[in-house]
């Protein structure tokens, strides 16, 4: 019998590391098994034109929260151009709810549920031999049509057993693809919004053959690999080495992790201040700050420890960090979210990402909702709309709040007019700076469109001249520093630039070879092209340090991430890291 594994992404760029495992476990034990990929944007017609050219007699999906809808409308074309073939699905929107999954798609035949690659094999090798013997772990109907064997998860305890599945993997660097890896599975920790501690322990790869297939990553220039254990950092004597391993290693890839900041030791931090630049990224869940919330949803933070950790790393430079709130929890109302906005902003991560409870089927948090009054979405992606702490109003309002902290902080084009205009005309309220730009965002019907950057950075200009129209002169400066840093080759006519008027003395500065090795050790004429690109020079009335006052010729080195401050009349003032 002829098995296609049918992967649906939400991006291009992505991978499907569930059902890749799945097939090449399969692949390993023997069975005839053909793979593909699509995404939630291939037009229904050619996917089944896919899935069908291969004449398959079984084909299985996994079903995600960002795909349900459409591998369920998928699946009902296939059962009217193919009705004989057998339909297997498994993945998180199926596992824990295999009854209501039936009823969503009675096209389906079968339901693996929980980690699939053994389960699913050895369903293979029962409706190969005709046997009726189904896993417990496999949901299906009778021919009563009642559903047996829900709700019993499958959990691999040995995984070293499963294969390394991207056989493609030489194909990414070129194609920019996202590669999905993990070296652990379960978590110890049981937050009730969440569905990855279904084991409540921590299975681990051995360590030789996490690094082994770490390996095939690197030689073959992956872009980025996230690592997609739930808690990367559990065990030190485990994680530790592997990050020793890619830190020590020879390459352009960047590292992924989700990390609990708060568990990191001094060991572990004295060793990521050596990792080169560029290697690793981390994504840390806050989710919130308020105590009786964490309590409620069976989180245990050291908040201090995390505070301390997070500073310590970004002192580094050389990591980028992504730090997480969740708006909707239980016992957390606007001012709550408030303060662990605040909270989280002042330690001024890269990025601050505010998401949205979402109440996934089969979690705890399910079960909760109703004593918190929590509203949510009733499909995907199960959205909280209302709690008995935030109404929807005031819910809605934190999604455009969410739409204007993407276009501007998440961006990082504007670090010197967000960290100035908080600091002096909101007493470093950061929430109520992002407020009042929503409350005037949603005036101008700005939400929910997309922006450029450019057209941001004009609808910023906007709001201090109507907000602070006496400051408005200082807040342009700034904006337009931020500009020239951070947007170079782009000079809107809405500032006004100085590149004229101050055109022989840029000529004087490059003709003096002494002055320029002053600044530029390493420089060496190529083109005046890349001299302009890359090493711009404009004349500012505003000094990061020194605010508004005598002016300063500028020059940003936009390849070494320096920028040099000299005086006017063109003596030495000092350096400063961007």
């Amino acid at each position: 019998m002829r098995t296609l594994l049918v992967a649906i992404n939400s991006k291009y760029i992505h991978s499907s590391l569930g059902i890749r495992s799945v097939s090449y476990y399969s692949k390993q034990k023997g069975f005839d098994i053909d793979f593909c990929e699509q995404t939630i944007q291939t037009p229904l017609l050619a996917s089944l034109a896919e899935i069908s050219s291969y004449k398959p007699d079984i084909i299985g999906l996994d079903v995600h929260i960002w795909n349900k809808n459409y591998v369920y409308s998928l699946v009902n074309l296939v059962r009217k151009v193919m009705p004989k073939c057998i339909i297997i699905l498994g993945g998180p929107e199926v596992s824990f709810t295999a009854d209501s999954a039936f009823c969503e798609c009675p096209d389906a035949d079968f339901i693996v549920q929980g980690e699939g690659e053994v389960i699913f094999a050895s369903l293979l090798s029962d409706l190969e031999k005709g046997r009726k013997v189904i896993s417990k772990n496999v949901a299906w109907l009778d021919d009563d049509g009642c559903i047996q064997n829900a709700g019993n998860l499958a959990v691999i305890e040995d995984l070293a057993v499963l294969p390394f599945p991207y056989d493609d993997i030489n194909s990414f660097k070129e194609l920019h693809k996202i590669a999905y890896y993990e070296c652990t599975r379960g978590c110890p920790f049981s937050c009730s919004y969440c569905l990855s501690g279904i084991s409540h322990y921590v299975r681990r790869k051995p360590l030789d053959k996490v690094l082994k297939e770490l390996d095939n990553f690197i030689d073959a220039e992956v872009p980025l690999v996230k690592f997609v254990d739930r808690t990367y950092n559990l065990g030190e004597e485990y994680f530790l080495p592997i990050m020793q391993h890619l830190a020590d290693k020879e390459t352009k890839t960047l590292f992924h992790f989700e990390i609990k900041a708060d568990l990191l030791s001094q060991n572990v931090l004295n060793f990521l201040k050596t990792v080169p630049k560029g290697r690793f990224q981390f994504e840390i869940g806050v989710q919130t700050t308020n105590q009786d919330t964490l309590k409620a949803i069976g989180r245990k933070d050291d908040w201090q420890s995390l505070v301390k950790n997070v500073i310590e790393i970004l002192t580094f430079g050389n990591i980028h960090l992504h730090l997480d709130l969740i708006a909707g929890l239980p016992y957390e109302d606007i001012l709550s979210f408030k303060e662990s906005f605040n909270d989280v902003y002042a330690l001024r991560p890269h990025m601050l990402q505010l998401g949205f409870l979402k109440v996934l089927k089969g979690s705890l948090m399910s079960k909760q909702a109703e004593e918190h009054g929590i509203i949510y979405m009733d499909d995907t992606p199960y959205e909280v709309l209302q709690t008995n702490y935030v109404s929807y109003k005031e819910m809605r309002f934190l999604k455009v709040l969410e739409d204007v902290f993407e276009h501007t902080y998440n961006t990082g084009k504007f670090d010197y007019f967000l960290e100035h205009i908080i600091n002096e005309y909101y007493k470093a309220d950061a929430y109520a700076f992002y407020e009042d730009l929503s409350i005037w965002w949603d005036s101008k019907g700005l939400y929910p469109e997309g922006h450029n950057i450019r057209n941001v950075t004009l609808l910023l200009k906007s709001f201090c001249e109507e907000k602070f129209p006496e400051h408005a002169k200082t807040l342009n400066e700034i904006l337009r520093f931020d500009v020239f840093l951070k947007q170079p080759g782009w000079q809107p006519n809405n500032f006004k630039w100085h590149g004229e008027e101050i055109k022989e003395k840029v000529l004087e500065f490059w003709r003096n070879e002494n002055i320029i090795k002053k600044y530029l050790p390493s420089y060496d004429f190529s083109t005046w092209r890349k001299v302009r690109k890359y090493l711009p020079i404009e004349r500012f009335k505003w000094h990061p340090d020194k605010g508004f006052n005598s002016d300063f010729i500028v020059l940003a080195d936009l390849t070494g991430s320096e920028v040099h401050y000299l005086e006017i009349e063109g003596k030495d003032f000092y350096d400063k890291q961007i």
